[in-house]
């Protein structure tokens, strides 16, 4: 997309925006993001049952999906490996039949298109603060769709869930929104029911000393929440102009103890387990 950092130095800085939306939806277009779930089929590296479920996934990408960068073998293979962490905390939760499933935040579609084709009797509910992310995986995925509200308190996505898949959403939050975040999905949770959430540890904080990664935070931030983490097993700063919403490093530990103490056991970890990035967590309510 060299072409547009190149008009940008030839129009006026007010239609800068308008160029970014030109990028969006070229890198978007059907055939382009068709062409490259293709060259995913055809890669040899795939297990047949990555393959056979990656042929049903729809390809079509959303324009605004900001976690689709134009790399779509990367975007589709985040979605297969959410999956593989799903049916891994499945078989270690030894849950039942799966009618309802929860998806927060949904975005726009990048796990919810996989979940729709892996779990194709379930009612899936999609919920998200960004409404047109919503709009899009109800009006392409064919799934229920709910507008968040960052009062987890005073929401309800209508449980209860036999699955909740929260990709990183966690990893956005401060302890206080960690604590009403999980307190939430119990409330959510049908008596046997699965939480799937994944955060911020390890990984993480190899990936941001050894500057592989731009998590949006300045140094100094990213040196204080590596050192927060170290000492209380929780780390978080705020995005620059963000209030509450920001980066967050959490320890197993630390997880386990918030998540105790709302009633939810882990039974289910896998470390850098989405993506070989983020740490898996299954939780389910306490006996």
């Amino acid at each position: 997309m060299d072409y547009i950092q190149k008009l940008k130095g030839l129009v006026p800085r007010r239609l800068h925006p308008y160029l970014g939306a030109v990028r969006r939806r070229v890198r978007a277009l059907p055939a382009r993001t068709r062409a490259q779930h293709q060259r995913l089929l055809d890669d040899a590296g795939l297990e047949v049952k990555e393959r056979e479920l990656l042929k049903q996934v729809e390809s079509r990408i959303s324009p605004g999906d900001g976690m689709y960068t134009g790399d779509g073998a990367h975007y589709y293979k985040v979605g297969l490996s959410a999956i593989r962490s799903i049916e891994e905390a499945i078989i270690a939760a030894q849950l039942g039949s799966i009618s309802r499933i929860l998806d927060l935040p949904c975005g726009h579609g990048r796990v919810l298109r996989f979940l729709v084709r892996r779990f194709p009797q379930a009612q899936i509910t999609t919920a998200d603060l960004d409404r047109k992310g919503v709009d899009f995986c109800a009006r392409v995925f064919g799934a229920e769709g709910i507008y968040s509200e960052s009062n987890l308190e005073q929401f309800s996505a209508g449980g209860q869930f036999d699955l909740i898949w929260c990709g990183s959403l966690v990893t956005h939050l401060n302890d206080k929104g960690v604590r009403a975040l999980l307190a939430f999905f119990a409330r959510q949770l049908a008596p046997q029911g699965l939480l799937i959430v994944t955060a911020h540890g390890e990984r993480v904080i190899q990936r941001m000393q050894d500057q592989e990664f731009d998590y949006g935070i300045t140094p100094d931030s990213t040196a204080s929440i590596i050192e927060a983490y170290r000492r209380r097993g929780f780390g978080f700063a705020d995005y620059p102009g963000a209030s509450a919403y920001g980066v967050s490093l959490t320890s197993p530990e630390w997880i386990r103890r918030a998540a105790a103490e709302i009633g939810l056991e882990e039974v289910y970890f896998r470390s850098r387990g989405w993506d070989d990035h983020q740490d898996v967590y299954g939780l389910k309510l306490q006996k």
